[in-house]
């Protein structure tokens, strides 16, 4: 005799396809087969008579159908009636009221961050066809569940138990249930702002490079990470990063210059979004103090005038701690230019300039224009005043009216050593 169930625990309710098969062992008449079971449980049909002659290996099917009311453990007594006499057979029944659970491989979650989350589905009873639905925002919103394990992300706002709903077949029984598994949260640790300059004191026009680590103190990757400073002339609008894994570190830097003197906070921005498209912004300041001085300085003014005019040399220093470029060096004086170039000047290195004039007024103007690093452009001017003593008196139409004087003087003296030599000869 062999029988077989399916399936083979039931839950409450449940109903199981179940089928017995004897086999005869030598010829016999089987008058009926009979079943005997508790008012718990529920067997259709108990009984069938007439199944009629069967040969020696000849096998007779019966299908029956168990329903269950109520959990417990049953036994079935089944009697093969032949002419040869009552087989009987005791079978035992399982009903548990158990349904089954999830179980999350951590319970400690991070807010705020997206958690990536995978369970195991525990039953006491063979279940198939299963189906999680999370009640909360998890992604996916519905997993199918394979080889009793699944798996979600979860990004918590606020401590919340996890509930789910389970669906599944116990052989061809559907059931729902919800379960609830209580977990824990903590803060996000979030990403960590490093600014650095290694000169928080800059002149007006100088370069100052600013260093920039973002450091992913999460437990999720971030990704589209933009990195942006802001209050000051920048190499570049912002540096673009496209994901940052869990305790990885990126770098960024930037070349920045001001225009005029102060105290400037440089604030760098940095955003981010997470798998969920989530956006978050951090903020880090740097303080620069910009003092009220050129990179590029005007030293050593020397101005000295003669009868063929003026000469004025002098240096063209750079004070600053970057390269400049396309140095131009002019004078301007009675509506007169000059220009001195000078290709490029390394910090702390100086180049000569000389200009001379024939013609000139009480002041010379000096302005030196350059071009720094990153491509900006700056100027300082510096006014000469020449004291009056050395002014050059200016000719007209080209007579010098003092030589004409000292002339005129010598022959007026001649013509009278002339007349009174003529008066003597009387």
């Amino acid at each position: 005799m062999k029988f077989e169930m399916t399936p083979q625990i039931l839950l409450p309710n449940d109903i199981a396809d179940c089928k017995l098969t004897f086999t005869a062992q030598q010829t016999t008449y089987v008058s009926g087969i009979t079943i005997f079971h508790p008012t718990e449980i529920q067997v259709t049909p108990s009984s069938i008579s007439g199944v009629g002659w069967l040969s020696v290996g000849q096998s007779y099917e019966f299908p029956f159908t168990i329903k269950a009311k109520e959990s417990g453990i049953y036994t079935l007594t089944i009697y093969i009636n032949t002419l040869n006499g009552s087989i009987k057979q005791s079978l035992t029944i399982r009903v548990v009221n158990r349904m089954p659970d999830v179980v999350l491989d951590k319970t400690i979650l991070t807010l705020n961050e997206v958690n990536t989350i995978h369970f195991t589905i525990t039953s006491p009873v063979n279940v198939e066809n299963v189906v999680v639905i999370p009640l909360f925002n998890a992604n996916p919103k519905i997993i199918y569940v394979q080889d009793g394990k699944g798996s979600f992300k979860f990004e918590p706002k606020k401590p919340q138990p996890l509930k789910f709903k389970i669906c599944f077949y116990n052989g061809r029984n559907y059931h729902e249930v919800v379960r609830t598994v209580n977990v824990s949260y903590i803060q996000s640790k979030g990403v960590l702002i490093n600014v650095t300059s290694k000169y928080p004191v800059t002149l007006i026009g100088d370069v100052v490079p600013v260093n920039v680590e973002v450091a992913n103190l999460r437990e999720d990757t971030i990704y589209s990470v933009n990195v942006t400073a802001l209050n000051g002339i920048s190499s570049k609008n912002y540096v673009k990063i496209p994901t940052i894994k869990s305790e990885e570190t990126a770098k960024a830097s930037f070349d920045l210059c001001f225009r005029n003197s102060g105290i400037k906070n440089v604030k760098i921005e940095v955003s981010y979004e997470d798998e969920f498209n989530n956006l978050y912004r951090e903020e880090k300041v740097l303080t620069i103090r910009v003092l009220n001085e050129t990179a590029l300085q005007f030293s050593g003014i020397d101005v000295k005038t003669d009868l063929e005019g003026l000469t004025i040399t002098g240096d063209v220093s750079n004070n600053g701690r970057s390269k400049v470029y396309n140095i131009f060096v002019t004078a301007s004086t009675s509506g007169q230019t000059k220009t001195y170039y000078i290709d490029s000047l390394e910090p702390s290195d100086f180049d000569t300039f000389e200009f001379t004039f024939t013609n000139y007024s009480n002041t010379i103007t000096l302005k030196v224009k350059w071009t720094n690093e990153i491509g900006e452009v700056f100027e300082t001017t510096k006014v000469i005043n020449i004291p009056s003593h050395e002014i050059q008196v200016e000719s007209v139409s080209g007579i010098d009216y003092v030589a004409i004087g000292v002339t005129l003087a010598v022959l007026v003296f001649v013509v009278l050593l002339i007349v009174l030599a003529w008066k003597r000869r009387k």
